[in-house]
């Protein structure tokens, strides 16, 4: 039988971790109406909530009002479902809304940061931060998408990156230094990607995919000044939103993150 999880802020929940028993969370907002309006659940109930940041608790409706859900806490979540291997993917935007289907299904395969980047093929105008409109929107998704895998932490989208994004004219954002870095080009003679290839990354990596139409030459010798290596996918050219998905799938899989199973 399927456990409903529902998203409670990590202060919420330390709160009522913290607190006397009967320990109890309160949902509110969206998801106190999914729980109440959408799923129709009564006290009683088993639940499980999960805050986003890698911290999770077992627990059972108590009361249901008007303005929010009552959850008494039982045992925490310990299940070991988080990756170890940090893979960031940083994905030229594509058109229309190609860019939620990215997001939504890597957070299931387990990516760990999601940077949007505005490249010169990305076909979508620059903004300042914090001016993005769709950000919040991929957000949202991203949490969604964390909900419904059973994890425990959801990914963090970043604010986009608008070029020059690498060196000489740009700085690699301090989490990338150290990672190991892909950078996708199917026409540029790009390498297969291999298990070898992760040894280096200590734990972590960068993938860099194309928009429609993929990098420019210039974005690409920017890449590789920076430290990037330029793999490929195979001989046949991938829409990006595949690109980017089969990128994450194949890289969670070489780093032993998509083998066994999690209790």
């Amino acid at each position: 039988m399927t456990t409903h999880r529902f998203f409670i802020p990590p202060a919420d929940l330390a709160a009522a971790e913290a607190s006397a028993e009967p320990r109890l969370a309160a949902l509110r907002g969206p998801e106190h109406h999914h729980l109440h309006r959408v799923l129709r659940l009564a006290a009683g109930e088993a639940v499980a909530l999960f805050d986003g940041a890698g911290r999770g608790h077992f627990g059972v409706v108590a009361s249901i009002d008007r303005d929010s859900a009552m959850v008494r806490l039982t045992v925490p979540d310990t299940r070991d479902v988080e990756p170890r291997f940090r893979l960031t993917l940083a994905q030229g935007i594509p058109q229309h809304d190609r860019m939620d289907l990215i997001v939504q299904k890597t957070t299931e395969l387990g990516v760990f940061g999601i940077v949007p980047i505005a490249g010169a093929r990305t076909g979508v105008k620059t903004a300042a931060p914090g001016e993005w409109k769709r950000l919040d929107r991929w957000r949202r998704i991203a949490r969604d998408a964390a909900r419904q895998s059973g994890r425990l932490r959801v990914p963090l989208v970043a604010e986009p990156l608008v070029p020059p994004v690498w060196p000489p004219d740009g700085e690699l954002p301090p989490s990338w230094r150290g990672a190991g870095l892909f950078v996708l080009c199917p026409d540029a003679g790009g390498a297969p990607l291999e298990p070898a290839d992760l040894a280096a990354g200590g734990g972590a990596a960068v993938v860099a995919v194309g928009p429609e139409g993929g990098w420019t030459a210039e974005e690409v010798d920017r890449a590789t000044a920076a430290g990037f290596r330029r793999v490929s996918l195979g001989p046949r050219v991938l829409r990006t939103e595949t690109a980017g998905i089969v990128a994450v799938a194949l890289l969670m899989y070489l780093a032993g993150e998509m083998r066994g199973t999690t209790g």
